[in-house]
């Protein structure tokens, strides 16, 4: 799987959420396409995509690579599998 964030305004968040949703439903039978947030400094957040080819992240304009460890302790789950995201970011 390959991640990638960015930090972006709350009101972007739906179309990021929309983009996420279309690709999950087509490239992701397995469910573990993930995409999680944490908040910052009003209005800001940072979204990290979880997917499982590099390619998909072509269409995430502006997110950059990063790797799992750099995720946050606590992310909020924004769009994917709940038991996915059990399993990787709180197992």
């Amino acid at each position: 799987m390959v991640w990638a964030h960015k930090r972006m305004a709350v009101e972007e968040i739906g179309s990021v959420a929309l983009l996420f949703g279309e690709q999950a439903a087509s490239f992701d039978p397995s469910r573990q396409m993930l995409l999680v947030g944490v908040n910052e400094d009003w209005p800001m957040v940072r979204l990290w995509v979880c997917v499982p080819e590099a390619d998909l992240l072509t269409p995430y304009y502006g997110f950059t690579l990063c790797t799992r460890a750099d995720l946050p302790l606590a992310p909020t789950l924004v769009a994917g599998c709940p038991e996915q995201f059990g399993r990787v970011l709180q197992g």
